[in-house]
């Protein structure tokens, strides 16, 4: 009896502190932790409360989307000021039932409670994040305010291999995982051993609208938080950094999870004494349980991840085209199955449409999980092939932006091709601009907006994305409008793919919409970034004068729309080409700027047309001097040679004309 309660004594003087230690440091790191602005309060029976109930309801019926995240805004149009915004995001590795769960106690309980009557608040659980504001703060990193968790109890041991092991682990593991985890889920875990009875584990995300950039700055500033605990989290608004001597998320998270190392050769065996010579035997087989456990429970997760993995990639390159197998292996993920897509559009259905495009329809999705999609259905005999159906889902699937329409997947079945997009509830701009119903609803201050929202998502496009990209049908019924009216750029079927030192390009098939195709792009096939820039030009002037560039007409004589603009800049009247509706109302130096702008977008020789870096910058700050501009390209200065324009001398090909904003392609013979 003695030599078992030795026994006893033994193991509980191993492990009965460790399990003390769990329990503690569970219940100390699942309390609610929250801040809430004492400046900005809301009254009782507000707009802005309806507004927030409002945007509470959006969180907590999408709190099953299977990224972990959601974003949701309410406004009232006749008050900006009331406008509400939030977001929640899960944590990665916590499935539907208790993302919803989390959402719910902080949009029913929690914020009421902590929070009431406040214009701006965050919540941070375990599970979740969920948080509100009365400004935008969407894809914006966001450093305050903070909340760090720390369990005091110092580590044992070696302190130095400690710190060396967590910041390996942190910086050059999670935080890059995490950080190019793309659109979809910003997310990663790891654990490292310590000792041989000590591992610890870690957890790092971001909010998924984060750029790359952004969401690595912030982990990193979470990071050097870190001192010697056993256990620590610094919670950010836009991103969360967490270890523990503990595994306090799935393990089957852990993607990328490296052997654990071999432990040191234990000390050279004591000789017992003699009274107690089964001691030692005792306590080795406790030993030898301690190692072989954890090493087998880390082989069995590791195979069971390789097995999903493997049967993941089983599936998905099912494809009824053998060949594309290899192009489509960067965006499995993103694949949708045909079923899926028509029990969504209730089989395409004409109810659900939304648009007709050059390429096909697009149409209006839910999923079974309450998430709304765009589907891009594209037509059987549409121009657009294979090749191209690719370029656009290896595009736009890299290029991620605010001002970009985020491509969500893709289905490839049969003769069907569909893009599956984020849901824009406002369409496109063409159906407000060109509307006499709805023209009145864009005020000046909301059509700058727009126009600041294009630029930038250009500027992207041509500069700052990974990829080079030339869009080559930029124009207003490609210009989509969320529930806030910012401007996301749609549709780079026609894309062109530039490599790194290449500004410059050339094509036998000229593709795009006729009065945005810029000279030497319709006549000679000829196009670069200052392609985009002369359509952007084109687009900035018909969002100033609220008509389409292929109709307008001023005193019964047909003149384009460059023409017209060119014509009272030049006589000193711009005011005239504005839109009536806001011209009593808006800025001047704004509008001044903006037509400015446009007319040196369109200037017939390239090398003479700003770059989008210039557009932004001049929009950005009243201190950039322009120049004067000339005469436009396309300049049509009366009716005769308006008639004259059907054909190109000079290379002697056929100038095609769309009809109604239609997207046109020159064919090539066989």
């Amino acid at each position: 009896m003695t030599k078992e309660i030795r026994w006893f004594s033994v193991f509980f003087s191993i492990y009965l502190p460790i399990f003390i230690l769990l329990l503690i440091s569970k219940s100390t790191n699942a309390q609610t932790s929250f801040d809430c602005s004492n400046t900005t309060m809301f009254a009782n029976n507000s707009q802005y409360q309806t507004n927030l109930n409002t945007v509470f309801r959006y969180l907590a019926s999408n709190a099953t989307n299977p990224n972990g995240y959601h974003q949701a805004v309410s406004r009232n149009n006749n008050a900006n000021s009331e406008a509400v915004y939030g977001h929640f995001l899960c944590r990665g590795d916590q499935n539907a039932t208790t993302c919803r769960t989390c959402v719910t106690i902080a949009t029913t309980t929690d914020f009421p409670t902590h929070c009431p009557n406040r214009k701006v608040a965050i919540m941070w659980y375990d599970n979740c994040i969920v948080r509100y504001s009365n400004e935008s703060f969407f894809g914006q990193r966001d450093s305050s305010p903070v909340v760090f968790l720390v369990n005091s109890n110092n580590v044992t041991g070696n302190t130095t291999r400690f710190t060396e092991l967590l910041g390996d682990m942190m910086n050059n593991d999670i935080a890059v995982r995490a950080a190019s985890g793309g659109s979809l889920k910003k997310f990663a875990t790891a654990f490292v051993n310590y000792t041989i009875f000590q591992t610890v584990y870690g957890l790092g995300q971001c909010t998924p609208d984060l750029s790359p950039s952004d969401c690595n700055s912030c982990l990193d500033y979470g990071i050097r938080q870190f001192r010697v605990d056993q256990g620590a989290q610094f919670l950010q608004p836009s991103c969360a950094v967490r270890y523990e001597i503990y595994p306090f998320f799935n393990l089957s998270s852990v993607v990328r999870a490296a052997p654990p190392p071999q432990p040191l050769p234990p000390p050279p065996p004591r000789q017992p004494p003699a009274t107690n010579s089964n001691r030692g035997n005792r306590i080795s087989t406790i030993v030898i349980v301690a190692i072989v456990i954890p090493i087998t429970v880390a082989t069995v997760v590791a195979l069971l991840v390789i097995c999903i993995c493997c049967a993941k990639n089983k599936k998905t390159k099912n494809y009824d085209v053998a060949e594309t197998d290899e192009d489509f292996t960067t965006v499995e993920s993103l694949q949708y199955d045909l079923a899926t897509l028509q029990s969504a559009t209730n089989n395409f259905s004409i109810e659900n449409k939304l648009g007709e495009g050059g390429f096909g329809g697009v149409y209006k999705g839910t999923l079974s999980n309450g998430r709304m999609i765009a589907v891009k259905r594209l037509s059987i005999n549409s121009s657009q092939g294979l090749q191209e159906f690719k370029n656009e889902i290896l595009l736009v699937a890299k290029l991620q932006h605010r001002n970009l329409v985020r491509l969500l997947g893709f289905c490839f079945e049969g003769q069907e091709k569909l893009l599956i997009y984020e849901y824009v509830p406002n369409k496109s701009l063409d159906n407000f601009l060109y509307d006499p119903e709805t023209q009145g609803l864009l005020d000046w201050a909301m059509r700058y907006k727009i126009i600041g929202g294009i630029a930038r998502g250009m500027l992207y496009l041509h500069h700052d994305s990974q990829l080079r990209i030339i869009h080559r049908d930029l124009k207003a019924s490609n210009v989509l409008l969320d529930a806030d009216m910012n401007a996301k750029i749609s549709d780079f079927g026609m894309a062109k793919l530039f490599v790194v030192d290449q500004s410059l390009g050339n094509t036998s098939r000229v593709v795009g919409t006729y009065g945005y195709m810029s000279p030497e792009y319709a006549m000679h096939g000829q196009f670069s970034n200052k392609s985009d820039v002369y359509s952007f030009g084109v687009l900035v002037l018909e969002i100033i004068c609220g008509q389409r560039n292929s109709t307008f007409y001023q005193s019964g004589e047909a003149e384009d729309l460059l023409c017209y603009a060119w014509k009272q800049w030049r006589d000193g009247t711009p005011l005239e080409f504005v839109d009536p509706m806001i011209r009593d109302s808006c800025s001047m130096d704004e509008v001044m700027r903006c037509i400015h702008i446009g007319l040196l977008c369109v200037q017939e020789s390239a090398d003479e047309r700003p770059t989008m870096a210039t557009v932004v910058l001049t929009l950005d700050s009243y201190s950039v001097t322009l120049s004067v501009p000339e005469a436009p390209g396309f300049f049509i200065k009366s009716k005769a040679s308006n008639k004259e324009a059907g054909s190109d001398q000079s290379s002697g090909k056929a100038a095609f004309w769309s009809v109604n904003d239609v997207s046109i392609t020159e064919p090539e013979p066989r």
